[in-house]
């Protein structure tokens, strides 16, 4: 390790993340360093453009108490870094509580004790190393999962962590490759992480495989024309948003708690797909839950607008009731909507099973609607429902049948922490068949072969 050595500050990528950091002139910033390549390099450029700024830059390191002795050697060469340059450090140290959902509890864990070393460092601004490269795999992911346009932007370039307290991403248009070349123009070791090679994780086959496989046979500028795509997306999105939000103040008629009522000949001057996105808008501004709320839902609502009249069971308690000149949105508060049940809720088939004041639906029926179809000869009978336990795992469609923990799932299907307890989880006698509202096991998918078919709603 060294603390000796300049960079070229006239390099293109150094001086955009010398505009990223104009912001925050003269305040004092965290930068989170878990010892990797990407971070150091964060702090190094940090470190050498903060008296030019009037920054004043600390050092944030947690360990999440995982890797043994390697977890150790990256806590004190981190320390070791920010002692070589001056700058203090905050060394922490967090063990998962449960068993299952480690990535989504680290990343938590990790936020909040940011914001805690922020605050007591009286910082504006908590910096971290994400790069352009990270930027082209979130966008691929969520491609593969399927997104929109708020997905396709990937992540951004900065965002609000706590009250007074910004997350940013200065290297964000910098490429990886760039990093270590700088690293390696003024003499920088880092430290290498095992776990961002283990292809059992999706993250790392994106990285390893896919994108070089990507960049090979079809686009060696692949990665850049991913990052493009975000842009775009993220720019029309936040078009998109502004004109919702005034079509928004022109459709209100009433707004309570637990009521929205909206004018109907409004709602069907927009298409269908930003109707379901307005719609969207105003539910989350409400704080509904949203766990079971995947994209065919939100478009089967717009279209509901439709009707002339009639009532639907959305889920999670909310109904939608059509008049001729109204949409009503109406939370019902019934007794015992919100308990979930203690035990497992048999699901006949055919037949349905109640949950959280709605009901989750198993049907032969082809005509009928459904969030999702499977192959009835894959199950293996009785189905129930019940939410997630610790260390649930299943093999979610699209990923070739590798396994994942479902808190992982939800977390990066968006789902609050405080709402992942209530998702339900269609189960069989061989694990969990549908994280309803979110993904099916691959191994009940649809294939050419299949000649039977159960469809599932909420």
């Amino acid at each position: 390790m060294t603390a000796r050595g300049r960079s070229d500050q006239h390099a293109p990528w150094f001086r955009h993340v010398e505009r990223a950091l104009r912001r925050w002139r003269g305040a004092a910033v965290v930068v989170a360093v878990s010892g990797g390549g990407d971070s150091v390099g964060l702090l190094r450029v940090v470190h050498e453009l903060a008296p030019g700024l009037d920054l004043r830059p600390s050092v944030a390191h947690l360990n999440h108490s995982v890797r043994g002795e390697a977890a150790e050697a990256d806590a004190h060469f981190v320390a070791r870094l920010a002692e070589a340059l001056g700058l203090p450090c905050d060394l922490g140290r967090w063990s998962p509580a449960r068993p299952g959902g480690f990535e989504a509890e680290a990343r938590r864990a990790r936020y909040a004790w940011l914001v805690e070393v922020a605050r007591e460092r009286g910082a504006a601004a908590v910096a971290i190393g994400h790069t352009r490269d990270d930027q082209a795999e979130t966008i691929l992911h969520r491609i593969l999962r399927g997104t929109g346009l708020r997905g396709l932007a990937g992540i951004p370039a900065r965002r609000p962590l706590a009250e007074g307290i910004t997350l940013i991403r200065p290297l964000l248009e910098v490429s990886r490759a760039e990093i270590r070349s700088y690293l390696a123009a003024i003499g920088q070791d880092y430290r290498e992480d095992a776990t961002n090679t283990d292809l059992s994780r999706t993250r790392a086959r994106l990285r390893l495989d896919l994108l070089p496989k990507l960049a090979a046979e079809y686009n060696p500028r692949i990665a850049e024309a991913l990052v493009r795509l975000g842009r775009l997306a993220g720019a029309r999105d936040r078009a998109l948003q502004a004109e919702l939000r005034a079509v928004e103040r022109a459709a209100m008629i009433r707004i309570q708690p637990d009521l929205v009522v909206l004018d109907r000949s409004i709602l069907l001057t927009l298409p269908p797909r930003f109707r379901a996105e307005l719609l969207r808008r105003i539910w989350r501004d409400r704080g509904w839950p949203e766990a079971a709320m995947g994209a065919g839902r939100w478009e089967r609502l717009a279209a509901w607008v439709r009707r002339t009249e009639g009532a639907l069971a959305v889920g999670a308690g909310i109904e939608a009731i059509v008049t001729r000149d109204d949409l009503t949105l109406r939370r019902r508060r019934v007794e015992g909507v919100g308990a979930i049940p203690p035990e497992p809720v048999p699901l006949p088939v055919p037949g349905e099973a109640p949950w959280l004041g709605g009901r989750i639906v198993a049907s032969l029926d082809p005509s009928q609607p459904s969030d999702e179809t499977i192959d009835l000869d894959r199950l293996e009978p009785p189905l129930w429902v019940s939410p997630p336990r610790p260390g649930d795992r299943l093999d979610p469609l699209g990923m070739g049948g590798r396994h994942q923990d479902v808190g992982d799932l939800l977390r990066g299907r968006g789902v609050p922490r405080e709402e992942r307890g209530r998702v339900p989880l269609v189960r069989d006698a061989r694990g969990i068949v549908w994280v309803v509202g979110h993904r099916i096991a691959h191994r009940v998918r649809r294939t050419e072969a299949t000649r039977r078919t159960l469809g599932l709603r909420w």
